[in-house]
């Protein structure tokens, strides 16, 4: 998989699944055959009840090994692929987003959450910034290797520039934008994710999300206020338009102005 480019977090998580999948048989995978595998995603999918995210990790794991390593053929007939559910993004309000980071006392958390919020980076492209990688003379933020081994460009706002010369002259961070308690180490996501959580508990926001919503809030907001899909698909890093056009179906701007149905009745 290295020699093949795949990211360190999905070679972890395939190599994760085959060694789960070979404990479950308690025999190694190339002892193994096609009807143990579809016996072991029915008892993912069965007994243990996973989403449909988490068996596709899986399948994928397996099928690389099955494949490339072992090189076998993969019947797709009599082991297909479990079709995913295409679920709706969550989304924050802009005034959730608001009071999020401003009721942020921290100026370091703060300015992450602000980064996160006003770029659309993933909280792993996040960690991995380095202060290089912001270009004031440009206005745009570079995003080194980001999902799927891509670099891209995303906006740098005036007010987001704002905040991190601040944070830079309080911080002054070395090697990572944001680094972790030790110095030249970037800051966990782990880390980012506790930070969203409290900051969620301090507005008392009720919904349950993910330090991801901000990505979602991001894109949405954007399209809302007229910013068109290609211009939000290429600042997001999506391969395919059909990926940024899920974000079209949750903008409240779709729904206003729409005649009631019920008025006339």
């Amino acid at each position: 998989m290295e020699r093949r480019g795949y990211s360190a977090s999905t070679i972890k998580t395939y190599t994760s699944w085959v060694s789960q999948f070979a404990r479950y048989n308690g025999k190694s995978p190339e002892l193994l055959s096609e009807e143990d595998i579809g016996a072991y995603l029915d008892y993912l999918r069965g007994c243990r009840k996973l989403s449909q995210s988490s068996l596709a990790g899986c399948y994928s794991g397996i099928k690389v090994l099955w494949e490339k390593v072992l090189g076998r053929s993969w019947d797709t007939l009599k082991l297909p692929r479990s079709k995913r559910v295409q679920a709706l993004p969550e989304v924050l309000s802009e005034e959730e987003v608001r009071q999020l980071i401003c009721r942020t006392r921290n100026l370091k958390h703060r300015a992450l959450l602000k980064v996160l919020y006003t770029t659309g980076i993933r909280v792993g492209e996040l960690v991995k910034l380095k202060p290089g990688d912001i270009d004031s003379k440009r206005m745009v933020v570079r995003v080194e290797m980001g999902k799927g081994r891509k670099s891209r460009y995303t906006v740098l706002s005036l007010s987001m520039l704002k905040e991190l010369r601040a944070y830079w002259l309080n911080y002054r961070p070395r090697a990572y934008l944001f680094e972790g308690a030790v110095a030249g180490r970037h800051i966990s996501i782990r880390t980012v994710q506790a930070v969203f959580k409290q900051a969620c508990q301090r507005i008392g926001l009720g919904k349950q999300v993910g330090v991801h919503v901000l990505r979602h809030s991001f894109a949405t907001h954007l399209l809302e206020n007229g910013v068109d899909t290609l211009t939000v698909k290429a600042l997001l890093g999506h391969s395919n338009v059909s990926t940024t056009a899920r974000y079209v179906h949750v903008q409240n701007s779709r729904m206003k102005g729409l005649p009631d149905l019920l008025a006339r009745w």
